[in-house]
């Protein structure tokens, strides 16, 4: 799976990040870079990117404006320093909304989205390769972590660590935001706690067994992680 991107944003140094952030992920190329709306148009004539990120403030003709002369299937994520435009960008369909200074922790967590949701034909193509993987940036590192490798996720006030079969690797996220983006066999089963439900050995007394360790599971997630396991329950 490659997702070819095109970068369309009238400062260089935004640019320059996002082909930095583009680079570092193995499944995405940078397929060009404009610096105006207008350069943009032309180069898309002849061209078709599987994702756009788009800059909303720009000379002459805004982002905004642009994506109303986009196809309506084509894919893109805003880019902004204004915090304002983030209810029009989702009204316009955006995949995402990345606010300026763009971190690569959250440039990480918009290409899940897109992976996921198969928004770009490159994504919908390779189904069984859209959510097996994701980037940990813990400490100094960014770390590629099989999903099916995660044994359980474990909340810490603003931290969050990821139990895995080799190792913890701690990150700062809240639960609530990561809870979204995880693929569907991952389960609330407590405030403090998200189990990979692939490796529950087993479920006794209000409690979940994950490899080593023994999760409670609490009243507010009991009966929605009990319905998930009913499903396939023989």
């Amino acid at each position: 799976m490659t997702i070819n991107c095109l970068v369309i944003d009238d400062e260089p140094f935004a640019v320059n990040l996002l082909e930095e952030y583009i680079s570092q992920v193995p499944y995405l190329h940078l397929q060009h870079k404009c610096y105006n709306a207008l350069e943009a148009l032309s180069y898309l004539k002849e061209a078709k990117p599987d994702l756009i990120f788009l800059d909303i403030n720009m000379p002459h003709l805004s982002g905004m404006q642009l994506v109303s002369l986009l196809p309506p299937d084509q894919p893109f994520i805003f880019t902004t320093a204004y915090s304002e435009f983030a209810v029009d960008s989702y009204e316009k369909n955006a995949v995402d909304y990345l606010l300026k200074p763009i971190t690569f922790e959250r440039f990480l967590l918009a290409i899940n989205k897109v992976v996921k949701s198969g928004a770009t034909p490159a994504a919908a193509a390779d189904p069984a390769n859209s959510s097996r993987k994701l980037f940990l940036k813990t400490g100094k590192a960014i770390v590629q972590v099989e999903y099916d490798d995660v044994l359980l996720i474990e909340g810490l006030k603003d931290y969050v660590i990821f139990h895995t079969k080799e190792a913890k690797h701690v990150v700062y996220k809240r639960m609530k935001e990561l809870e979204e983006t995880l693929p569907a066999h991952f389960s609330r089963v407590h405030l403090s706690y998200i189990v990979n439900r692939h490796h529950i050995r087993r479920i006794e007394d209000n409690h979940v067994f994950v490899g080593t360790e023994r999760i409670p599971v609490s009243e507010k997630y009991r009966d929605a992680f009990l319905s998930c396991i009913n499903k396939g329950l023989l």
